[in-house]
């Protein structure tokens, strides 16, 4: 794919084979950490062979199941295990792998090495076909099938339907899961008016694909149907799948003809103006929208984008500014006059909206901001939008296609209110792990400790995200976004048995009063509510004197003491009112492993508490997604990633100061609702404001070695 040598050779696929499906890992770590472990001592053609089979693996997930950005830096990383640079390949890199072909499933994700492997066994016994059999069975395509079908042991793996689909999409449905093809054959043989278990036999994969082509023939030839159309398509997405357009809070033909009745053909682009919104009092006072990069001088003198884009990586000295060299040429090209324009702040702030009334101008008089176009402003101020409705980060966004959000917004400004919002439902499993960055196994392990033990710690150095997965926890556990039956609170070396259980308080006029602590208060809330979960999570747990603080409760908090049998007076309450801690109350602990300040956690707690150790998410596919999601550069996504994962290793291997307790957490790195520009002044804040600091903390008497790891972060 990469290079004119020959890689796909069965020495190579024997390496693959020896390394990979003969020595499994099961240790701890990510698909390709345990694969580069695997494939250390191989020759580098082994490595650059299993950097194109991930390429021709990755080819079929859309955007919304793997982000390009991250496949483009999963294969580049493989490749340069052999110490060579992966050749410069934009048709292959960008084009090849930026739409996808469908999703192939959480499966196919999670379960990565076990498609690794089913592909490398293929690639084995294809190796060893002659040629002539290898042109027989790529001229059939049942044939190949059969012969792939064979491959395949646990008839589980999706990369089968992926194979056949990729190599004859004429024959093969572009669906990875074998069990909706399967729903697709049923649902429209009941359609078409007949026994859906008297069509196919259904254990037989073959024969399904061969349905599934029947189904579509009868469709074009009965229906009218396209000769290209989708099984997502309306109107055949509603007879497989009836309950596919309940979702969001306007019907999809409803917001379309909303927009048809109040934009028409025109276009509607979100724009920043300026970083901070800092230039928006001057454009919304002189009708004008703005952007920088004024050293390009006139954007018409450019003949593409690609010319933009190459002059502006030449200015910034930035290897693919793309979401810039996009900005500027929208902004000069593809901007109408008659197309709408909202101004926003950050992701979350809208400022107002208008209509441009202009062609581009570069005008040469402005002291910055020169490339201008003229708006007129029908309606400014300041509305703050819901976390589910944020908008791009970008300087410059087409929205037009997110029609839903723009009658959100519209009716937002125009004071008319949001559509109503969806029934509070229940908090499924997907929007917990919602940019958690933590495998979908290991937060059910958590939710399992939590069902068993009752009590948990989530221990990790700074910044991975202990807070924001204690509280998902907590609404998974009670299977709804419910607030008021979580309550949160924090440690401090200050913080006593009667500020948490009960205690003496003086009153405003004199005296003390017999008054409830925290927990306290909450236990009694949940025991009136014994068919309800409650959540009481404690921030820095171990900064507290734990015995002092629990007191007698260190016994009642254990799991099979919950319960009125195991009630026991309190130290200040009258002996005829016991105390005790209901079985429908959780409790999660954070504790920071970083602060040296604090003793270890005494043996009592450990002893009721499940201890769960978060580790920094920088090599996971899931935070590179999220920041390209949030639309920084995929450079800049690369550098965060591999420097920040080098740096840790450094904090890991200085076992006699640090170690892995000490790591520098993800959560640095991910972007507010207000951030508005997430450029190189954005990871130069964090890291000179952020990671610096901390780093003189560990490294408090070698402030050399503080110096290096900077330049290193931001060479």
């Amino acid at each position: 794919m990469f290079t004119e040598r020959s890689l796909w050779t069965s020495g190579n696929v024997g390496h693959l084979v020896k390394h990979f499906v003969e020595k499994p890992d099961e240790g701890e770590g990510s698909f390709l950490k345990k694969l580069e472990k695997q494939l250390a001592s191989r020759p580098a053609s082994a490595k650059q062979l299993a950097a194109e089979m991930l390429w021709a693996m990755y080819l079929f997930p859309v955007p919304g199941s793997m982000q390009p950005g991250t496949k483009r830096r999963q294969i580049r990383r493989v490749w340069e295990w052999s110490g060579e640079s992966l050749p410069d390949a934009p048709l292959e890199l960008n084009e090849a792998l930026g739409e996808g072909v469908g999703n192939p499933g959480t499966a196919f994700n999670t379960l990565r090495w076990k498609e690794f492997r089913f592909f490398i066994l293929a690639m084995e016994a294809w190796t060893r076909l002659s040629a002539a059999e290898r042109r027989r069975l790529l001229a059939d395509p049942w044939v190949f099938a059969g012969w792939i079908e064979k491959r395949d042991e646990t008839r589980t793996r999706n990369l089968r339907h992926i194979l056949l689909h990729l190599l004859f999409s004429g024959h093969f449905e572009p669906f990875a899961a074998a069990s909706q093809k399967r729903r697709i054959v049923c649902a429209f043989a009941k359609e078409f008016g007949e026994d859906p278990a008297k069509v196919v036999d259904y254990k037989d994969r073959i024969a399904v694909d061969r349905q599934m082509l029947a189904v579509r023939e009868r469709l074009r030839k009965e229906r009218g149907a396209p000769a290209d159309f989708d099984f997502h398509d309306k109107p055949y997405l509603g007879i497989w799948w009836p309950d596919s357009g309940k979702v969001g809070p306007t019907p999809p033909d409803e917001a379309g003809q909303w927009y048809q009745e109040k934009f028409g053909k025109a276009r509607v682009w979100a724009f920043a103006p300026g970083k901070g919104a800092s230039r928006w009092e001057e454009f919304r006072e002189k009708g004008i929208i703005a952007i920088g990069w004024d050293d390009l001088g006139d954007l018409r003198d450019y003949d593409s984008k690609e010319s933009i884009h190459s002059r502006l990586a030449e200015l910034l000295n930035q290897p693919n500014p793309s979401n810039d060299s996009l900005a500027c040429h929208q902004f000069a090209h593809e901007m109408q006059p008659g197309d709408h324009v909202i101004a926003k702040q950050g992701r979350r702030t809208l400022l107002g909206r208008g209509v441009i009334e202009s062609g581009y101008e570069f005008d040469e008089s402005r002291p910055e901001f020169r490339h201008m176009r003229r708006v007129r402003w029908k309606k400014t101020g300041r509305w703050r939008l819901p976390a589910g409705q944020a908008v791009g980060i970008k300087t410059l966004t087409d929205v037009s296609d997110g029609k839903q959000w723009l009658r959100f917004a519209f009716d937002l400004m125009d004071g008319t209110g949001p559509p109503p919002p969806p029934p509070n439902g229940p908090y499924t499993r997907q929007e917990a792990l919602k940019d958690l960055f933590i495998p979908e196994a290991e937060f059910d392990r958590i939710i399992d400790a939590l069902h068993r033990k009752k009590n948990v710690v989530l221990e990790g150095p700074p910044g991975v995200g202990k807070t924001f997965i204690a509280r998902r926890l907590a609404y998974r556990l009670i299977g709804y976004k419910v607030p008021e039956r979580v309550r949160m609170i924090q440690f401090h070396q200050s913080y006593a048995y009667e500020d948490f259980v009960q205690g003496y308080r003086p009153r405003e006029k004199g005296g003390f009063a017999l008054r409830d602590g925290v927990f306290h208060t909450f236990c009694r809330v949940a025991a009136a509510n014994p068919d309800d979960r409650y959540v009481f999570i404690i921030d820095e747990i171990n900064r507290g004197n734990l015995s002092k603080i629990f007191g007698e409760l260190m016994m009642l908090v254990e799991a099979d003491k919950r319960g009125p049998e195991y009630a026991v007076p309190l130290t200040y309450s009258p002996h005829e009112e016991p105390f005790h801690v209901p079985p429908n109350l959780y409790l999660i602990g954070m504790m920071n492993t970083a602060d040296r300040s604090l003793a270890m956690v005494d043996y009592a707690l450990r002893r009721r508490f499940a201890f769960i150790r978060l580790k920094p998410a920088f090599g996971t596919d899931q935070f590179g997604d999220f920041l390209l999601r949030a639309e920084v550069e995929e450079d800049l996504v690369d550098r965060i990633v591999y420097r920040l994962q080098a740096l840790n290793g450094r904090i890991r291997e200085d076992r006699r100061n640090l170690g892995p307790g000490f790591e520098i957490g993800h959560s640095f790195f991910c972007p507010g609702d207000d951030d508005d520009a997430l450029d190189e002044s954005w990871y130069e804040a964090i890291v000179r404001r952020e990671i610096e600091p901390l780093l003189l903390e560990y490294w408090f008497d070698r402030p050399d070695r503080v110096d290096k790891e900077i330049r290193a972060l931001l060479a």
